[in-house]
């Protein structure tokens, strides 16, 4: 499939790590230090750890900032990571009228006077990371964009979702949460140990069920606007995710000046949990280029 085509102007490539090297990117030198955090004036929870050249973590929908959790002891020994709560998510205020994603970012690098930094997303995250890409490129050094996103793309019918829906619309956000982490995107399918922390969190985050969708989208959006993106792009997919994300990642990596896609085999959607050594090398390895 992907390893025998040409995708941008670098390969997609399947990886396969090293039991050595998966070990040692999960488990060496802890990070002990407990990380700073704030809330911005439009009340944006954030917290950075580490030191160094700036990494954004932009987590996906209906989860948090915790997410990350598999890639803050390999990166905040190098790098100054910052994680947020998107509106709504987390300990993030709920939206109180029209809002854009992109323009929470910047806010969130506003107040840590982050110039410019690296954007690492997943799935609703990449899709933050993309529009803020074209609305402030000159602010994006790199991006990273996993399981992504992508503003304007039409999706197919996903009737998996319908009952997630119909619980929501009853007003049961709880039941609507606990259904939704159980659907196909939310699925592991190689790492077993983290399936509870991936219901924990969307269990957490049940209050998104009974918001009403006020987030504006970029327009033009970024699917007729891909070729501006001119920073570095990697984007990084699991070989069991849905098809129309591979769909989307294969459209990025095509239409960005510089991308590539790595698929990472028999990882789902939220490939950071699913596969982290995996993940950790594949990013490692796209940041010392």
């Amino acid at each position: 499939m992907c390893a025998t085509r040409t995708v941008g102007q670098g390969r997609c490539i399947i990886r396969r790590v090293p039991i050595v090297a998966a070990a040692f990117l999960l488990f060496a030198v802890p990070s002990f230090a407990q990380p700073a955090s704030g809330t911005t004036a439009s009340g944006l929870f954030y917290e950075v750890s580490g030191a160094g050249d700036p990494i954004v973590l932009i987590h996906a929908f209906s989860v948090d900032r915790r997410m990350w959790e598999p890639q803050i002891a390999t990166f905040d020994r190098r790098f100054r990571i910052v994680r947020y709560d998107l509106r709504g998510h987390g300990r993030s205020a709920a939206p109180a009228g029209p809002y854009a994603g992109y323009a929470d970012l910047k806010d969130v690098l506003d107040v840590l006077g982050i110039q410019r930094a690296t954007l690492v997303g997943l799935s609703a995250g990449s899709e933050v990371a993309i529009n803020f890409a074209l609305t402030n490129p000159d602010r994006v050094s790199r991006l990273v964009l996993a399981s992504p996103g992508l503003g304007g793309y039409r999706l197919p019918p996903i009737p998996w979702a319908d009952a997630t829906f119909k619980a929501a619309a009853d007003g049961d956000a709880p039941a609507a949460a606990r259904l939704w982490a159980q659907t196909p995107i939310m699925a592991l399918r190689k790492n077993e140990n983290a399936r509870d922390i991936v219901r924990s969190l969307v269990a957490d985050n049940w209050r998104l069920w009974t918001f009403r969708r006020t987030e504006q989208p970029l327009m033009p959006p970024a699917i007729t606007r891909l070729a501006e993106i001119k920073a570095p792009v990697l984007v990084i997919t699991g070989g069991e995710d849905l098809s129309y994300i591979t769909d989307i990642a294969a459209l990025i990596a095509k239409s960005a000046a510089t991308g590539r896609h790595v698929v990472i085999p028999g990882a789902g959607h939220i490939v950071n949990l699913d596969a982290p050594a995996e993940f950790n090398e594949t990013m490692s390895a796209f940041l010392i280029q």
